[in-house]
């Protein structure tokens, strides 16, 4: 009888909905909403009470040693990372630890060389020219009245036998070149390249067109001008790719320094991890590492 009662069609429940005149209120709260509120706003109040009282019964002068592990940091308790590190040598064992530590100083140690030979290769290359505006071109960009002092200028010392010589000294006959090259430190052409390059320009001119007489037609204006734009041109791009190369080799440079202090800093751990009663007398400070003294041990 059971299956014909379940065959007869009974009366749908439908929830109440939201009236028309209240719809701008939102969804009509159900009894199975307002219990999820209810609880909530209960859990609430029963934190800050929890809190208060923790407050009132508090005592200044408590102390637990875990306090030495911690501090306040943004509001919120937080473990000093020495602790951490503590306890994750203690989860993964100190043998495990001393592997990775090793790995990350044959790591570091690896690209440290990489980037010194780098650095040396780039040295060779750029012949050390720095800011010096003897070096630049006439389109290069330099501020001659700056005073940063880390911006170093290339020197270039000559030796002589005496006073004299000293006092009449000519660099463009020392180099062997003309008086205009004679501030360069690079691309500075000698005398003998310049007599070359004069012998082989006959006076005529790389035109397409002829005279008739057997010689070429002069460049015309428009002609004289492309050159020249194309000139700066050539030598802004120089300029570019010289000053690019410089910031490069200025950003490698730092990165070998900073390699360097992370090497310092592993095999300083290594050596604190090691046996043997240490004190430390100097602190880290700009970017080095502390400094240990072991207790003297006499060797059998």
């Amino acid at each position: 009888m059971s299956s014909l009662r379940n065959a007869v069609k009974r009366i749908t429940h439908k929830e109440r909905s939201q009236p028309q005149k209240r719809a701008h209120l939102g969804l009509l709260e159900k009894k199975k909403d307002y219990k999820k509120r209810s609880q909530d706003h209960h859990r609430k109040e029963d934190a800050i009470t929890n809190l208060r009282r923790k407050a009132s019964q508090r005592n200044p002068d408590e102390f637990y040693f875990a306090m030495n592990n911690a501090q306040m940091k943004d509001g919120k308790h937080r473990r000093l990372e020495e602790a951490e590190r503590k306890a994750r040598i203690n989860e993964i064992g100190a043998d495990a630890v001393k592997i990775m530590k090793s790995q990350d100083l044959s790591y570091v140690r690896m690209q440290s060389l990489k980037d010194q030979k780098k650095v040396e290769r780039m040295q060779a290359s750029l012949q050390y020219l720095g800011d010096n505006p003897a070096t630049m071109d006439s389109d290069d960009d330099f501020d001659s009245s700056s005073t940063d002092p880390k911006r170093k200028r290339g020197k270039h010392t000559v030796f002589v036998n005496s006073k004299e010589k000293a006092e009449n000294f000519d660099v463009a006959e020392h180099f062997g070149t003309i008086p205009q090259f004679a501030g360069r430190s690079f691309n500075r052409l000698r005398k003998e390249t310049l007599l070359k390059i004069g012998n082989n320009d006959d006076g005529y001119y790389d035109d397409d067109e002829d005279d008739g007489f057997g010689k070429k037609k002069p460049p015309s204006e428009k002609r004289l001008k492309k050159e020249e734009r194309m000139k700066k041109n050539h030598a802004r791009a120089l300029s570019k790719a010289r000053s690019k190369a410089y910031a490069e080799l200025e950003a490698r440079t730092k990165r070998v320094q900073d390699m360097k202090n992370t090497e310092a800093h592993l095999v300083t751990e290594n050596i604190v991890a090691s046996k043997g009663r240490k004190r430390k007398i100097k602190g880290a400070e700009d970017g080095k590492p502390a400094v240990y003294v072991f207790r003297r041990k006499r060797a059998r």
